[in-house]
């Protein structure tokens, strides 16, 4: 029997927040609308690897080197952003050895509400209100937490990735510190930035990344400051700067992400996990937008702590599944057909009778691998009854396969579509718990995806025999597909629509520059600048 419900919306979530992790483009928040901030609060922690010789960079408005602990971007137009005046130096460094970080997903470097919870939790020992914020302290007692379980630091996301880390002397090496042109500015060397425009962790107790609602960019203006010696013409403007770092995250945008950090698949640990049944009364009718750990029980808090403790004193998995892979896989096959399945359902100027049809085509299309031979529904035809002449065979087949195909071949292409993702692990009972909601999200998601797609095929099957229903089924099926993709909710379907443009990218408002509350709801525009306030 083909499923109806698809249910167990925690298994999709952690579905779709495990096949964008290190991705700059989350989750929408809402695929029906297609509209949604760049901003996602994380659920999420993963042991990740930073391999050796992997670049990172840092820069400051002095001539010292960065002490520890400190930030680094793993792309220089993330880190040119924290220069607002001379001197402009950009550090560059490689990593010297294997880092072991600890990877938190979503807008994790954000100051908003909800956006650092899970750090929280971690290593602060209570949630720590914007407003009594610091990074500086922030980073210290991430160190004291990370020394204990192994960790060189934490990788968290804005409008790309950056890494803090606890001992740089150690673990990096100087490739090379560069002086650079800096952007236009109407604030002398030695003068006090404006509050909160600071350049980096260590330099000053705040930092705009981290805390500023709004950090200050100068405004379009004749600078004050005059250009380097010998420069001609304008400089860049620090929002133009600000927006090539945004473009710098645009490049992860999709699979497979930031690959500077490798995850460690079989040891992450997931709040949206209904073990933590504190978190699961909270977020019952509560749109994905404004989820958040502060409901958490004190039991269910020590409880996630007790995990991710484990699974970091723990050594990774020797069984090796590439679960990135089956991931990505099923989302390779179904994000574009389903597409394309709702955009053939929405065309209303069309014949009904040719929608139908082409929407069978494509249902036909998706389960094809796994379209089994009918049987037909009649009983066994007794040999002594078949025709004995050749000429007689081909009208008496003809005739018995109109009579449509038995009871139990809808029953059989599900069961092949809805078991062919995990198919390869034949031992489930070896996974470890982590890897076993791996396991059931890919399960679950599979399900759904085949148990739609079949229950369209029953009807879709012989619609050329009844096209009077033609409305309805459109109607019918058009219905499933949304609701299967609100379900699903996949990142691959944020874009652009119609797609941008030479000049333009598809652009999401980013924390910090376009939302400075949470509360914004900018959705993916074509353009090339940040949008101003």
């Amino acid at each position: 029997m083909v499923p109806r419900a698809m249910g167990l919306r925690r298994l999709t979530l952690i579905f779709e927040l495990w096949v964008a992790l290190v991705t700059a483009f989350p989750t929408p928040v809402s695929i029906r609308t297609n509209t949604t901030a760049h901003l996602i609060f994380g659920h999420t922690f993963v042991p990740a690897t930073i391999p050796v010789g992997t670049l990172l960079h840092h820069s400051r408005m002095n001539h010292d080197p960065p002490p520890s602990p400190e930030f680094f971007a793993f792309d220089l137009e993330h880190a040119n952003v924290f220069c607002f005046y001379a001197p402009c130096l950009m550090f560059n460094y490689a990593v010297g050895r294997d880092l072991q970080v600890g990877y938190f997903d979503g807008t994790s470097a954000a100051t908003l509400p909800g956006a650092r919870d899970f750090q929280d939790i971690l290593f602060n020992g209570k949630f720590i209100p914007d407003q009594e914020y610091n990074p500086w302290t922030h980073a210290m007692n991430m160190c004291r937490w990370a020394d204990k379980v192994g960790l060189d630091g934490i990788v968290r996301m804005e409008p790309s990735f950056e890494v803090i880390l606890c001992n740089i002397e150690s673990d990096l090496t100087l490739v090379s510190k560069l002086e650079l042109v800096y952007p236009e500015s109407i604030y002398f060397p030695g003068t006090p930035l404006p509050k909160n425009a600071n350049s980096s962790i260590s330099q000053r107790t705040s930092h705009p990344r981290l805390r500023a609602k709004q950090p200050y960019f100068p405004p379009p203006t004749m600078p004050v400051y005059p250009p380097p010696p010998g420069w001609k013409g304008k400089q860049l403007s620090h929002l133009e700067i600000s927006y090539e770092s945004v473009r710098a995250g645009m490049w992860h945008n999709g699979l497979p992400g930031e690959n500077r950090v490798i995850l460690d698949y079989s040891r992450i640990v997931s709040a949206y996990d209904d073990t933590y049944t504190s978190l699961v009364t909270a977020r019952d009718g509560v749109p994905r937008s404004k989820h958040r750990m502060g409901s958490i029980s004190s039991r269910d808090w020590e409880r996630i702590q007790a995990e991710v403790h484990e699974v970091l004193i723990r050594d990774p998995s020797p069984a090796k599944i590439n679960w990135q892979l089956l991931f990505q896989a099923l989302t390779d096959r179904y994000s574009e057909r389903l597409e394309d399945l709702r955009y053939v359902l929405r065309q209303s100027d069309l014949d009904p009778v040719e929608v139908v049809a082409n929407a069978r085509h494509k249902v036909l299309i998706a389960l094809s691998p796994y379209m089994v031979l009918p049987r037909a529904k009649s009983d066994p035809v007794p040999e002594l009854s078949r025709p004995r002449n050749p000429s007689e065979q081909s009208n008496f087949d003809d005739k018995n396969s109109r009579s449509g195909p038995d009871g139990g071949w809808f029953d059989r292409i599900y069961e092949g579509c809805a078991t062919y993702a995990t198919a390869g692990i034949s031992q489930k009972s070896s996974l470890n718990v982590q890897e076993q909601r791996l396991f059931s999200s890919i399960a679950r998601v599979q399900s759904a995806i085949c148990a739609s797609l079949v229950h369209i095929w029953t009807e879709a099957f012989d619609s050329e025999e009844k096209p009077v229903f033609a409305r309805k089924m459109i109607a019918t099926w058009r219905a499933e597909v949304e609701q299967l993709m609100e379900w699903l909710d996949w990142h691959t379907w944020v874009k652009c629509d119609p797609p941008c443009g030479p000049g333009t990218q598809c652009v999401l408002a980013s924390w910090p520059w376009e939302i400075s509350s949470g509360e914004e709801d900018i959705g993916p525009t074509c353009r090339g600048s940040l949008i101003s306030y």
